[in-house]
Formats: C-alpha cells, structure tokens, sequence
C-alpha cells in the first residue's frame, strides 16, 4: 500500500451556477485527493487507538502498528523541509454532525492540511471567501486522504455537511445522496511559516 501507487481521484466535482472558470482551475490545482490511501485493517486500527471515550483529542503518540501509516499520510502529503505539528487532531463526528464553515487559522498551522477519513462518506463544500456564490462540493470518501494547500486552504472556507444536506449533483443534474454515517477524520498540520502573513 504504498504512496507512489496511488493515484489523483477523479474527484466528483459539483460547481455551483456561476463558478469561474479560472477560480476552478486555482482551486483543483490546490485540492487534491488521494482514495483508498489505507486498507480496511488500517482503517480498524486507527479507528480502535485514535478514540476512547473522546469526541476531540490530539495524540502525539501511536501504537507500533498505526505509527507506520501516519508517517506514511506525513510523508506523503508534506514535503520534506516543513516542519510538522507534533500532535494530530482527530475528530469523531457523530451520524447527524456536521462540520461548520472555516479556514484554519495561518496564526496556527501552516500551507498544508491533510486529513484521512474514516468510517463514512462525506461531502465536503468549499465556499470562496471573498466571492461567496463561488461554492464547489466534493465528495470524500471512506480511507481516502484530501490535502489542502495553496488556494482551497487560505481562500475557500470548508465545511463537511450534515447527512441531510449531503446531496452531490452530476453535469446533468442528476442528484446523488449521500449517506453520512458516523466519520472520524485525523487530521495533519505543519507548522506556520512565520515569514508569510495570511488571513486569519
């Protein structure tokens, strides 16, 4: 299961009426995600450390057997002179949760973000922040790996929606439900770069 063997997702885009043609070529050049990044064991495994009796937690330590896969998701996903957050942020969201619209902090992380799902589907939506009809929704699903950077990191708020809005549209229109069930996400950082003055 290793990294070069993976390939870019095709990822099922829905752009809202109105997108631009250049704010879509910015923001797929800068949202990239990775399927099936882990196995099913994997899957269990993390899920079996990453959570006991928390909805929230940062771990700085893993077991011998999910060690190797967050170093894998950190090599993978970051290049090799940035420095990263010692602790992940892992996050359980219950079946009817949601993740409400926000762009994290560059006071406290810094260009990249990369984020491993588990357990459920999702359908995450990035709403451009200074051009709010600029709205793109995207479907993540179980075992992949998304990574922020660049443009969908510092311009687009990101959201992951409740199961009942979870809805992701086709070319034709066509409507596909998505079924959102209980989802944990373990989420790497890196550190700011104190030289470059982002919003906050």
């Amino acid at each position: 299961h290793a990294p070069h063997e993976l390939q870019l997702t095709a990822i099922p885009y829905h752009y809202h009426e109105g997108f631009l043609p250049e704010t879509r070529e910015q923001f797929q050049s800068s949202f990239l995600i990775y399927d099936d990044f882990i196995s099913v064991e994997e899957e269990q495994s993390l899920f079996n450390e990453a959570i006991s009796n928390f909805r929230e937690t940062e771990r700085k330590h893993w077991n011998a057997h999910n060690l190797p896969v967050i170093q894998r998701l950190q090599k993978f996903a970051f290049e090799p002179h940035l420095k990263l957050l010692p602790y992940v942020h892992v996050l359980d969201l219950a079946p009817q949760g949601y993740i409400k619209p926000h762009i994290d902090s560059a006071r406290f992380c810094g260009d990249i973000v990369a984020v491993l799902s588990l357990l459920s589907d999702s359908v995450a939506r990035f709403v451009h922040d200074q051009s709010k009809d600029q709205i793109v929704d995207c479907l993540v699903r179980q075992r992949s790996l998304y990574v922020m950077k660049g443009s969908s990191r510092y311009d687009f708020t990101h959201e992951i929606l409740r199961s009942e809005d979870s809805i992701l549209k086709d070319p034709n229109d066509n409507e596909r439900k998505i079924d959102k069930t209980r989802r944990i996400s373990i989420v790497c950082r890196c550190e700011p770069d104190v030289t470059i003055r982002h919003k906050t």
